[in-house]
């Protein structure tokens, strides 16, 4: 049987990559549609009803996960890609699920694609969708690691570890409890989107605070923020509500 595809990735030359890749590794699997954003993603899966679907995790204003929660249509299979090796990813990893580790190996994803036409050809009774969301829900995101390239290696930063994030243009500074500050190659929104809600709350375009390392609340138009590292943070005035709440 063929199967019909559906790729999602917020890079373009990942989405070039994994589609060339697919064509030319996988001639069962007919690409269908791409979408460089998770938004694309919902309307093209809607609309086009594939068999399988390419999902990148990290992407900007919502992951992977998150988007799940927003389709109508859900019966399909999921391959992840990913360019992290995460904690979050081993822990959800079942019969039902699969990923694939970027740069994309061709016998790694010509298995992967095997895995998916097995299930589909078997007719699961559960659909693969509802193991992914009831396994979500039952760790609730509850990872407490970070995965950040730097320097060539993966980097595993603890949640509580990171006070706050800072954008600097293309890149984000992590200013984090005790240790160095790490400067990564990710925009801010790219950053905020990996890391949970609560504890960590956007204040600002250039800060992402976590708000446990919140020492003290300081009232003004927008207000500012003195944090455990003794950095004292503007508070956007469009802002300032979502921390009150927060700290409520």
């Amino acid at each position: 049987m063929q199967i019909k595809a559906v790729i999602i990735d917020d890079e373009e030359h990942s989405l070039e990559s994994t589609d060339m890749m697919v064509r030319k590794y996988c001639p069962g699997v007919l690409v269908i549609g791409l979408a460089n954003s998770p938004e694309k993603g919902i309307s093209i899966i809607d609309a086009l009803k594939p068999d399988l679907v390419f999902l990148d995790i990290a992407m900007p204003r919502m992951n992977g996960f998150e988007m799940l929660h927003h389709l109508s249509f859900h019966d399909f299979c999921i391959i992840f890609t990913t360019a992290y090796d995460d904690y979050a990813i081993q822990a959800i990893k079942t019969d039902a699920l699969d990923y694939l580790l970027k740069p994309i190996e061709p016998d790694e994803l010509i298995n992967a694609v095997e895995k998916a036409r097995n299930k589909i050809e078997n007719d699961l009774n559960l659909s693969q969708m509802e193991s992914i969301l009831q396994q979500i829900g039952a760790i609730g995101f509850k990872k407490h690691k970070l995965a950040l390239p730097v320097e060539g290696k993966l980097t595993m930063l603890e949640y509580d570890s990171i006070i706050h994030c800072e954008s600097d243009g293309n890149y984000t500074v992590l200013h984090l409890n005790g240790a160095k500050n790490i400067m990564v190659s990710r925009t801010l929104k790219d950053i905020e989107s990996m890391l949970p809600h609560p504890p960590f709350l956007r204040i600002h375009n250039s800060y992402v605070i976590n708000i446990n390392h919140v020492v003290e609340y300081i009232r003004g138009d927008g207000g500012d923020v003195l944090l455990t590292n003794n950095i004292l943070l503007r508070v956007a005035r469009s802002r300032k509500n979502d921390l009150i709440a927060a700290l409520s």
